[in-house]
């Protein structure tokens, strides 16, 4: 059984992919595969790079080292040194190029004029820590500071009795690492300059091979908010299947849908004049038989008006038309004015060019339900008023009654329940309102109106009436 850590990351695995989209996903690839194949090829020239200056120095320091033994002669069993060192830099004090000769058990015997100054500690002691052998060159860092490369060669001159000379050459490492840095610069550059490019013109190509299904996934928003009926199939062959499919998924199910419907309009028109006869047949019946039988058949009636308004209001997409709020209000309104004419109520509609994405029979049995509460329980004014923000619209319904108390206003939202005893009426017509408002992801809340009664709030997808 997996532990506690093990699903958190998977959780969180999930929610990673989940927000990494496949754009970002092969961007990201890329980047990884480009930034590990650069820093190799820029850890290599780097190398390669240190490498030749290394070899550099070394041919520099033998070349020197062979020039100051041409320039070497001996006399009166001394070796001396003419004008001409083969390297002007020996002659300029602290030119960065320094050499001195040891002869095996007397010491120091010549320091080349480059010494004189700063360098003046060269010589008093072993760069390398030992001598190398007659006829071996050796190359290495010097032990020194500041750090240098030294050339050490020794050999055995015969006329000065076969004493071993050894010849040490120096030169200062500072010149040779600016090389090296300027090069690990300028590769530095010029690799990322290749990444940049690389990265732009594989996130182009990227973007271009996306098109189509980032056309696809606009096109299927559109889809869902009601702006078209399809998804069309102009898809390059790797995706003209799926889109197919989901062209023949869509069609199906708008049929299916559009066959409920009139399957359930053609069950509402069938059960309504039954309903009727047996309603107008109850009148002629006395007693509490006929009581408990007429409720029934309310009962009957009301509880398939409110199933057909569920069944009818179930769908995939919004609506492609927005229906205007303001005329369906009116209409309400006005009819039930004239129901409610013994009240005379203060009507105040307020005009808002506004419109919602639902389906114009939904429309009307949510606000023909909140309208007829606020009628039903005012005392004298409803004010019906709307208002949009955030790609939505609010249609306020208040009235000057007698409100719902906040403790009420959960259950009262509940189908059968009721605040009210004393008026007509079954309890399922907020119900039914909010129950067709989440079918859209709308909203209804209850709250307190500025007249002084209750507040009817319905949220709807809406967009803004041309």
């Amino acid at each position: 059984m997996p532990d506690d850590g093990a699903i958190e990351g998977a959780s969180g695995g999930g929610v990673f992919r989940r927000i990494l989209g496949l754009q970002a996903r092969l961007l990201l690839i890329t980047a990884l595969v480009l930034g590990i194949c650069l820093g190799a090829v820029g850890w290599f020239q780097n190398n390669s790079f240190k490498a030749s200056v290394r070899a550099g120095a070394e041919e520099q320091l033998r070349a020197v080292t062979y020039g100051l033994l041409n320039a070497a002669d001996d006399e009166a069993n001394e070796l001396v040194f003419g004008n001409e060192l083969g390297e002007p830099r020996l002659a300029q004090p602290d030119s960065g190029l320094y050499a001195y000769v040891e002869r095996a058990r007397d010491g120091v015997v010549w320091r080349s004029p480059s010494i004189v100054v700063s360098a003046g500690d060269i010589g008093e002691q072993s760069p390398l820590g030992r001598r190398p052998a007659p006829g071996e060159f050796v190359f290495e860092v010097a032990n020194t500071t500041p750090s240098r490369f030294v050339m050490a060669y020794t050999v055995i001159w015969e006329d000065l009795d076969g004493a071993e000379l050894t010849f040490w050459v120096l030169v200062d490492r500072a010149p040779f690492r600016a090389q090296v840095l300027e090069f690990r610069r300028k590769t530095t550059i010029g690799l990322m300059s290749v990444a940049i490019g690389f990265v732009v013109i594989q996130l182009a190509a990227v973007r271009w091979g996306l098109a189509p299904v980032r056309r696809m996934a606009s096109r299927l928003r559109s889809l869902e908010a009601g702006r078209r009926s399809d998804i069309g199939d102009d898809y390059p062959r790797e995706l003209s299947g799926l889109a197919r499919n989901l062209n023949r998924f869509i069609a199906y199910e708008k049929a299916n849908r559009d066959r409920y419907r009139r399957a359930m309009d053609d069950l509402a028109h069938s059960l309504k004049t039954p309903l009727a006869v047996m309603k107008n047949a109850m009148r002629e019946i006395n007693g509490s038989s006929a009581s408990v039988m007429n409720d029934q058949v309310e009962r009957m009636e009301t509880t398939v008006t409110h199933q057909l308004s569920r069944a009818a209001a179930v769908r995939t997409v919004m609506p492609a038309e927005a229906v205007p709020v303001s005329p369906v209000a009116a209409r309400i309104s006005r009819a039930l004015e004239r129901a409610y004419a013994e009240k005379a109520v203060d009507l105040e509609l307020v005009d808002a060019p506004l419109a919602v994405r639902v389906d114009e029979r939904d429309l009307l049995e949510m606000l023909g339900n909140v309208i007829e509460n606020a009628f039903k329980y005012t005392k004298k004014r409803v004010r019906i008023s709307a208002r949009g923000a955030n790609g939505t619209v609010a249609i306020l319904i208040e009235d000057d009654g007698n409100g719902i108390a906040p403790v009420d206003r959960r259950r009262v939202l509940r189908r059968g329940a009721r605040a009210d005893t004393e008026s007509a009426g079954h309890g399922i017509g907020l119900a039914v309102a909010l129950e067709l408002a989440e079918v859209y992801q709308g909203t209804l809340e209850l709250g307190d109106s500025e007249l002084g009664g209750a507040l009817i709030r319905l949220e709807l997808p809406g967009r803004d009436r041309p």
